[in-house]
């Protein structure tokens, strides 16, 4: 029987340009995170667990996309994508929901990052390469720094 559902993301996945399944990527992965938090809040042990590994499968696939060629930003980020696991893994293991909180912290500001970069038109990609990697608002940490320019050169890509 053809799901409908099934359907509409398989389709929104197929025709998204890469920036914008990367957002989904995102997106799917603080979707399980908050998922894994309402599971735990229930005492749904075995629901919270299965959520978590699959916010930690997403985050792992996007640390194994990286393009490590593209210099420090890509260190960067994939530090950041190595924190996000630590993090969930302990909110997983404790059932502390604090660790999974910071963990969706990084990744909402990722998401962010990202969101900025699909919206722009990919002529301001090749034009203005500094641009796109400028939030709405400043980041919180250092590190949130090279998301954006990061997203930029995987765009190019």
């Amino acid at each position: 029987m053809l799901d409908p559902t099934a359907t509409y993301r398989t389709s929104q996945v197929v025709s998204a340009s890469r920036a914008g399944q990367i957002v989904l990527l995102y997106q799917g992965a603080i979707r399980f995170g908050a998922q894994h938090l309402a599971f735990a809040e229930r005492h749904d042990i075995e629901q919270a667990h299965k959520a978590s590994i699959r916010c930690q499968e997403i985050v792992t696939a996007l640390r194994g996309a990286l393009d490590m060629s593209a210099g420090p930003i890509a260190v960067q980020l994939s530090d950041l994508y190595d924190f996000v696991l630590q993090r969930l893994e302990k909110g997983n293991l404790t059932k502390d929901p604090r660790p999974t909180e910071e963990a969706l912290q990084v990744l909402r500001g990722l998401l962010e990052a990202w969101q900025d970069l699909a919206a722009r038109p990919a002529y301001a990609l090749v034009d203005d390469p500094v641009e796109p990697v400028q939030s709405r608002r400043p980041m919180s940490t250092p590190e949130y720094a090279g998301a954006g320019a990061y997203a930029v050169s995987a765009a190019r890509r």
